[in-house]
């Protein structure tokens, strides 16, 4: 009996090797990732002090850029109001170590701690508003606490800042000094770590589901039962918790915090890092951050205003893919894959 086929096999075979191939892909994620941070780990003691300093910058940057991506790449909330997390988490270590004498463990709880609590007492009214409304209230809130760290120069210090000696890093066994550049290193890779892995988590979670629910239709979700302030408001904090540790981390970094730090530039430069990079993504958000510190850092060397040349690149990366670095290769992705 000769033997028929009518295409059904083929087809079926060909959408199963694609399957495969996804699946495959996403399989090797986790050990790219891996790869990344045994280079990391690796090179630390070989680069130059200054290009050890930058990394170490990034690092610290990155978790912040995370932490924003949960909010306007997973729940579409676009704020203008991060600044004030990062600054109190800034000023939540330095005063913890300059007025009640903690020790850097302590500090660093009680600058995320701080972070969360002004989250959730911001996003409570925040959160209520949605797009313009949104940006608008989280703007005032930015306005009102960068000119009261400015007023209150006498707990602040102003623009003049409070310089702390950072303590020994505690670990129980042993104490490790902040000032050695290579504990510095290893001290912000290890947060970054934690915090990747943590979001992660987060994201991969049904709670992470029903975020990326709200940001397709937020009507939809509140449809099915969900309380979509809830689960905004969740992710207002995630982003503020994030902020504070990225700014208490840095203050750690500069032993050092100024009003500075509750500026609309770290308002700003959230949203740059997570468009440039790629939104609904962790991994484009420090993509974001990298590329910006290479022209913050190398780029304003030979001339000043480079930020033009940002704001060009910006646009030509939305005008390509509106999802940024991140969602044009996964886009290019797919078609190899649909070609395939």
């Amino acid at each position: 009996m000769p033997f028929k086929d009518s295409g059904q096999g083929l087809r079926t075979a060909s959408s199963g090797f694609r399957e495969f191939k996804s699946r495959m892909s996403n399989k090797q994620t986790p050990f790219v990732m891996l790869a990344v941070a045994v280079v990391v780990i690796l090179i630390g003691p070989f680069l130059p002090p200054g290009l050890r300093s930058l990394v170490i910058e990034i690092m610290i940057l990155c978790i912040f850029a995370m932490g924003y991506d949960i909010l306007l790449g997973f729940t579409d909330q676009c704020s203008l109001g991060q600044s004030i997390f990062f600054g109190t988490g800034a000023y939540g270590v330095v005063l913890a170590i300059s007025y009640l004498n903690a020790n850097l463990w302590l500090a660093l709880i009680i600058a995320v701690i701080a972070s969360i609590v002004l989250a959730f007492l911001t996003g409570l009214i925040a959160v209520r508003l949605s797009e313009a409304y949104f940006v608008i209230i989280t703007a005032i809130f930015f306005s009102i606490f960068y000119l009261l760290s400015l007023s209150m120069s006498w707990l602040t210090g102003g623009d003049d800042g409070i310089s702390i000696t950072v303590p020994s890093l505690s670990l129980g066994f042993t104490e490790l000094s902040l000032y050695n550049p290579l504990v510095n290193y290893y001290f912000a890779f290890f947060f970054l770590i934690i915090s990747y892995l943590i979001l992660t988590r987060v994201v991969g979670s049904p709670l992470g589901k029903v975020f990326i629910s709200i940001r397709e239709n937020s009507e939809r979700t509140k449809f099915l039962g969900y309380n979509v302030f809830r689960y905004k408001l969740i992710a207002f904090i995630l982003a503020g918790l994030f902020a504070g540790l990225s700014g208490a981390l840095y203050a750690i970094r500069l032993r050092y915090g100024s009003a500075d730090f509750f500026s609309f530039d770290w308002s700003v430069l959230p949203i740059v890092w997570v468009l440039i990079g790629g939104t609904g993504t962790l991994i484009g958000p420090c993509i974001g951050v990298v590329i910006m510190s290479l022209f913050q850092y190398y780029v304003s060397a030979w001339w000043a205003q480079y930020l033009i040349i940002v704001g060009v690149l910006i646009i030509v990366i939305l005008r390509v893919s509106p999802k940024g670095i991140v969602g044009y290769i996964r886009s290019r992705k797919g078609k190899v894959k649909e070609k395939g």
